[in-house]
């Protein structure tokens, strides 16, 4: 277990809060596949290049674990990451933009390497600090009145 744990965080700290891919030939199953909701399925090479466009468009970003929890084969990995933007990324021109993420990863691991993982994170939330989406704001009913749902009952 407390290698699954050192893996999962090495993730993390090494790949992408210090930009060290290399660390993925060492963690990683040759099978690997990654799933994130931004770049969607990615094999051991798509995810490198990943981490490497990160890095570049986030040269200062900063990576913590706020928890891991280990069980068999799988590691559960709470993260948050914090970076300004420095170069552009998504037609959005780096103004110094401070971007922080949230989000989990589940890892599943096979002969002591990840062979897949899946991230869940604030996708949305990050779409809107670059300014590439606005949120929809408060909704209010036809009537002008809310009922605490915030959606009009027309």
């Amino acid at each position: 277990m407390s290698n699954l744990k050192q893996a999962a965080r090495r993730i993390i700290e090494e790949v992408y809060g210090q930009g060290r891919v290399e660390v993925l030939d060492e963690l990683c199953h040759p099978d690997y596949v990654g799933h994130d909701p931004l770049v969607g399925d990615a094999d051991l090479q798509g995810v490198k290049a990943y981490v490497r466009l990160l890095r570049a468009c986030f040269p200062n970003l900063e990576a913590r674990i706020l928890g891991l929890y280990v069980e068999g084969n799988t590691a559960i990995i709470w993260w948050w990451m914090e970076g300004n933007l420095a170069r552009r990324l998504l037609d959005v021109e780096p103004q110094g933009q401070r971007i922080h993420l949230q989000g989990i990863t589940v890892a599943e691991f096979e002969e002591g390497k990840i062979i897949e993982d899946s991230s869940e994170w604030d996708t949305f939330g990050y779409l809107v600090q670059l300014g590439l989406v606005k949120p929809l704001g408060p909704m209010a009913r036809a009537s002008g009145e809310r009922d605490g749902s915030g959606l009009s009952q027309s």
